[in-house]
């Protein structure tokens, strides 16, 4: 086999590559440092076979057996009776190479699952970063494609890239032109609150158009104060609706050009009066918004994608100015297959929304979650 050179950029990098094309017979003849960067010299010529380890063999005992043995010498000596230096160095690093190489093999199933004794020096891996930041190994499976052999800072972004792409809603904007707008989720997670903000944006966006708040309430109903302040602060009519509204009523648009509704209705009731309103009206004129705020359990992000699963919403996350959504929040989201549309803080009703595009979506997850230096300072944009 001849003899090999190979540039990189550090020595690690130089020794893998020449580990991949001469295999693990490889010695190092020299190694220098050129404009910056590791040039390793390398050979295959009279070196030994690797010794396979045996399949009985447990990592104590190669560790005590080779680690701490003194490595074999091969070389043969010189005429003066001593090993030349280079030689015996060569042979020294080649059954290192060994070694590791079938500790890394008896290593390659094993799973840490305690990340807080791993020594920081030992943490190239990018999964093993991510993980200790709090993303899920499912949500890491998934994105594996992208971050995989990189460095961690390289890593990181390139992971944060692959969150925002799967996670943005491609056609977030779109929810301007729906004439009726769902707004479904649990009390308590900003759902009245973000039905009057889209009110306001619609009216923005719209300044010729009637827009119209609405209520749909179940069995028992009450009065829904909140949705009546806001419309008295908007200047807007407020309407209330029953599950008992025929559907055919929901297309009589007459009055107004766009209504959004808060639905107070349970999930299961509510699924059905929408789902059939959707089949009447047509898909293309129908929007619908989850709200979820952060700092939201996984628990309760995966009951609310499945109690509105049939609907396929669009996921606003409210209350980000008071709250930061985690990254067990986001794997959560990734593993629902969950499209994010808007982010939205609660001081302002005018103003304190913006739509999740996926270079946004992106500045988000970096200001929370890279080492790196923020795209986006807190809060900007969802005050």
């Amino acid at each position: 086999m001849p003899t090999i050179t190979v540039q990189a950029a550090d020595s690690a990098a130089a020794m893998d590559e020449i580990w991949e094309k001469l295999g693990p017979n490889a010695m190092i003849i020299s190694t220098s440092k050129r404009n910056g960067r590791i040039v390793m010299e390398a050979t295959t010529e009279n070196a030994k076979p690797a010794m396979a380890p045996s399949v009985e063999a447990g990592f104590s005992d190669i560790f005590k057996g080779q680690m701490l043995a003194k490595p074999a010498i091969t070389a043969k000596a010189s005429t003066s009776g001593q090993m030349p230096a280079t030689t015996a160095a060569v042979a020294d690093i080649a059954g290192l190479r060994r070694d590791i190489t079938q500790m890394q093999n008896m290593l390659s199933g094993l799973v840490l699952t305690d990340l807080d004794g791993v020594n920081p020096s030992l943490s190239a891996s990018t999964r093993l970063e991510l993980q200790r930041a709090g993303f899920s190994a499912a949500s890491l499976d998934l994105l594996k494609a992208r971050y995989a052999g990189l460095t961690y800072a390289d890593g990181c972004d390139a992971f944060l890239g692959g969150m925002a792409e799967r996670l943005a809603h491609p056609h977030a904007e779109a929810l301007l032109s729906k004439r009726l707008i769902f707004v479904v989720g649990a009390t308590g997670t900003g759902r009245t609150t973000m039905v009057a903000k889209l009110t306001a944006m619609l009216r923005e966006a719209h300044p010729k158009k009637e827009v119209i708040a609405a209520s749909l309430h179940g069995q028992n109903a009450s009065n829904n104060q909140s949705l009546q302040g806001f419309g008295r602060l908007l200047n807007v009519p407020v309407c209330t609706l029953s599950l008992e509204t025929p559907v055919a009523d929901f297309n009589k648009m007459t009055d107004y050009d766009i209504m959004v509704i808060d639905v107070t209705a349970m999930p299961d009731e509510a699924s059905q009066k929408i789902a059939e309103i959707k089949a009447h009206v047509g898909a293309k004129d129908i929007g619908i918004i989850a709200t979820i705020p952060g700092s939201t359990s996984r628990a309760m992000i995966e009951l609310t994608m499945q109690r509105f699963a049939d609907l396929v919403p669009m996921i606003a996350l409210t209350k980000l100015d008071e709250c930061e959504t985690t990254a067990s929040e986001f794997s959560a989201y990734v593993e629902q297959g969950a499209r994010i549309s808007i982010l939205s803080g609660t001081k302002s009703v005018i103003g304190a929304s913006i739509f999740a595009s996926e270079n946004i979506l992106l500045q988000y997850l970096k200001e929370n979650f890279s080492n790196h230096e923020a795209i986006m300072p807190t809060g900007k944009g969802l005050e």
